[in-house]
């Protein structure tokens, strides 16, 4: 099953993303636990993409959400024109450092590259491409 869905930049559209979202992980019959990290990593590409993709602001920005359920894997493609971002290159934070005694961000990219399986990034055609693979709980 594939859907697909193109969000202007702006937060009005994280209920839009969200409602897509949830349709999917419906049609698909996912569970609950799945559901829920399908949400959390759309919400946090989103919100990443509006506040550090565009440091001119992010009204104008095109993106782009495709989600493809194939047994036992769902597979997200999501991909913007803001600027030039690979998150995979990004260190993990120091998490045995105090919060006040770290640099500041981060946090959200690890915890998006702990809900997926598999990760890759690409830059092409002037947008950035992110595809995330996570294989469903309780499958083969």
């Amino acid at each position: 099953m594939n859907a697909a869905l193109r969000l202007c930049g702006v937060e009005a559209e994280l209920p839009r993303l969200m409602e897509f979202a949830e349709k999917f992980a419906g049609r698909c019959g996912l569970p609950g636990s799945e559901r829920a990290r399908l949400l959390i990593i759309l919400e946090e590409l989103f919100t990443n993409a509006l506040h550090y993709g565009y440091p001119h602001g992010a009204a104008q920005a095109q993106i782009k959400v495709a989600l493809t359920a194939q047994p036992g894997r769902i597979e997200i493609d999501f991909s913007d024109d803001g600027r030039p971002f690979d998150p995979l290159a990004q260190s993990s934070p120091q998490l045995d450092q105090a919060p006040a005694d770290r640099p500041e961000g981060g946090l959200g990219l690890h915890i998006l590259r702990s809900l997926v399986d598999e990760a890759s990034y690409r830059r092409t055609g002037g947008r950035n491409h992110l595809t995330l693979i996570r294989n469903l709980l309780g499958s083969g």
